[in-house]
C-alpha cells in the first residue's frame, strides 16, 4: 500500500473553489466555468463530483495525481474522471482556468470513454478555443450561450481526438514535442520530419488527420497563444511580443492573431479579458 492510499480521500469540492473571480454557465452538455485563481493558492486533496476538462490560460499550478506530480503550466489540458482525487499547488500569479464539466448522460459515447482516465496534454488549439469562451464569458450577450457551448464542443471533439493513443504513432508525438520546443525558431517540415525519422508527406497527413490542421498552422496557434500571453502578463512593446513568439514582425503577428483571436494584439492588449 503506498502512501497516497494511507492519506484520507480528501473532500467533494466545486471547480471554483478558492476562486477570486468566476463566469459559468450551466449548458446542455454540462457546466462550463471560467475561474480565476490567486497566486500560491494551495487546494489539498479534494474531487470533483463530475469528469472535467480543465485548459490553463495563464499562471498555472503544481498538481499532484495518483501518477505523481504534473507542473501545469499555460495550454495545459488536463482531464480527470469524475471522483478522481488531486491537490494544486498554484503558481505565484493568478491562473486563468477554462473548465468543462460534461454530464455523462448527454455525451456521445467517445466522449463519456475519453473522461474515465486522468490525461495531460498541451495544445495550442484546445487553448485558443478556450480564450474564445473566456472572451465570452466575460462579455456575455444574448448569444453568449451559443457561443460558449459551440467553444466546449469543438474542444471537447479536439480533446477525445488526441487523447486516442493509436491515433498518434511515437514519431507523431515526438514531432508535436519538438514543434513546442522550437516552435518560435525557423522551422520546416523537412527538419521535424528529419529529426524523427519519417518522411515529410507522411508526417504532414498524419498530423493533419490526428490534429485536425496542417503542422503550419499548429504552429501559428502556438505563436499567437505565446503572444497572447506575453500581451497579458508583460507591458513588451507589441513589436517584441511578436518577435519573441516567432513572427517575422509585427504585422505578420497582427494578420494571424486577427485570424485566430477575431481582434488585434493592441485591442487584446486593452481587453477585460487580458486585463481581468
Amino acid at each position: 500500500m503506498t502512501s497516497w492510499d494511507n492519506e484520507p480521500v480528501g473532500s467533494q469540492i466545486a471547480v471554483t473553489t478558492g476562486a477570486n473571480r468566476v463566469r459559468e454557465l450551466d449548458l446542455t452538455l454540462g457546466h462550463i466555468t471560467a475561474s480565476r485563481f490567486p497566486a500560491n493558492l494551495t487546494l489539498p486533496l479534494h474531487h470533483h463530483p463530475h469528469a472535467t476538462v480543465a485548459v490553463i490560460l495563464a499562471g498555472g499550478f503544481d498538481g499532484r495525481y495518483r501518477t505523481g506530480h504534473r507542473e501545469c503550466t499555460p495550454r495545459s489540458v488536463i482531464v480527470e474522471p469524475a471522483g478522481e482525487r488531486h491537490g494544486n499547488r498554484f503558481a505565484g500569479v493568478e491562473t486563468t482556468v477554462l473548465t468543462v464539466s460534461p454530464q455523462s448522460d448527454r455525451l456521445a459515447p467517445a466522449i463519456e470513454a475519453m473522461a474515465r482516465r486522468t490525461s495531460f496534454d498541451r495544445d495550442p488549439y484546445v487553448a485558443l478555443v478556450a480564450r474564445r469562451a473566456v472572451e465570452e464569458l466575460d462579455s456575455p450577450d444574448d448569444l453568449t450561450p451559443m457561443a460558449v457551448e459551440a467553444a466546449a464542443l469543438e474542444l471537447l471533439a479536439r480533446v477525445t481526438r488526441t487523447a486516442r493513443p493509436e491515433r498518434q504513432p511515437a514519431w507523431l508525438r515526438e514531432a508535436r514535442a519538438l514543434v513546442h520546443d522550437r516552435f518560435s525558431e525557423p522551422l520546416t517540415l523537412n527538419e521535424v520530419a528529419a529529426a524523427v525519422g519519417v518522411e515529410p508527406h507522411r508526417l504532414a497527413r498524419a498530423f493533419r488527420r490526428t490534429l485536425g490542421e496542417p503542422m503550419a498552422d499548429y504552429v501559428r496557434r502556438l505563436r499567437v497563444e505565446t503572444a497572447a500571453v506575453l500581451l497579458r502578463t508583460t507591458s513588451l512593446p507589441i513589436s517584441q511580443v511578436a518577435a519573441d513568439a516567432g513572427f517575422a514582425d509585427q504585422s505578420h503577428l497582427t494578420r494571424w492573431f486577427g485570424r485566430f483571436m477575431g481582434m488585434t494584439p493592441a485591442q487584446y492588449r486593452s481587453s477585460d479579458t487580458a486585463s481581468g
